[in-house]
């Protein structure tokens, strides 16, 4: 399993690359845009470069962007909705100058509408993304990963069920998107991480309702949130519910192990540099 932590690009590209390769990243994950944003600031096509080369030169990959935490694309809001389908092309957009094979994006809340209505709204959406913005210059096809939820209010996808639903509306758009599975969300959902038996019958009933052909991807984060609470609280590996035998249980996994894990946790001082130690240490 190749490691690394979501890392920030306040300082520019560049800087974001020398960060994550002090603290020994072998993949990375950066937001496309400002998370808490509708807006896309133009890109530094020089900045770009250097990035796409530092990561090559140091052997980071592959890359990940998430899109803005706005983004719904189960939204009743017809404005909601259609920003948040101009913020997916724009991520997918942003990826292909990076140079990035994925897009993860959360799904979204059908805001009480309930589930058929957004499931719709979001295959609609997924069914939207134009082919000729899904191939860059620098890499393979960008594939859109659809991330799980802890299951909070309305959000969609806290089921393995709900997530082959939406894969089955999408017919021949359904090769550009996959899977991205959150660990404090899973544990959150009340998929029990922490055991081994719970482990094998999370993984058993993902591929057999999804299929583990479509994961592409891990956020490895620990959670102080209590089993099937339904709460997203992300957590320092080892330091929550999940627990360092959890972790080891998670990457050294034969199913699991060949998959990117991403880490997300709390951004403290130290603490990313503690994570990765952490399950680098487990996979050893």
């Amino acid at each position: 399993m190749r490691f690394g932590v979501h890392v920030p690009i306040a300082r520019g590209l560049p800087a974001a690359a020398e960060h994550a390769q002090r603290l020994g990243c072998e993949t990375i994950q950066i937001f496309a845009s400002n998370p808490n944003s509708w807006k896309f600031s133009t890109l530094d096509i020089a900045a770009a470069e250097t990035f796409r080369n530092r990561l090559a030169e140091l052997d980071i990959r592959p890359l990940f962007l998430h899109t803005a935490y706005l983004l719904n694309l189960a939204a009743p809001d017809p404005l909601i909705y259609q920003r948040s389908l101009e913020a997916l092309r724009l991520s997918i957009r942003r990826a292909e100058e990076l140079g990035a094979e994925y897009v993860v994006t959360h799904i979204g809340s059908h805001k009480g509408e309930g589930y058929e209505a957004g499931a719709a709204r979001i295959a609609d959406a997924l069914r939207a993304i134009p082919n000729s913005a899904l191939r860059t210059p620098h890499s393979a096809l960008v594939m859109v990963l659809l991330e799980n939820s802890a299951g909070a209010g309305n959000a969609i996808g806290s089921r393995f069920e709900e997530l082959a639903d939406i894969l089955s509306r999408l017919g021949d758009s359904g090769n550009r998107v996959g899977i991205c599975l959150d660990t404090a969300h899973l544990y959150g959902a009340g998929y029990d991480l922490a055991t081994a038996d719970g482990l094998e019958q999370m993984v058993s009933e993902f591929d057999g309702i999804v299929g583990l052909s479509r994961l592409h991807l891990l956020h490895l984060n620990d959670t102080n949130a209590a089993l099937g609470s339904r709460r997203d609280r992300h957590w320092h590996i080892g330091h929550g519910n999940i627990g360092l035998e959890g972790f080891e249980r998670i990457v050294n996994h034969p199913r699991l192990r060949h998959l990117p894990g991403i880490l997300e946790t709390p951004m403290e001082d130290g603490w990313d540099e503690r994570n990765l130690e952490a399950v680098h240490e487990v996979a050893a």
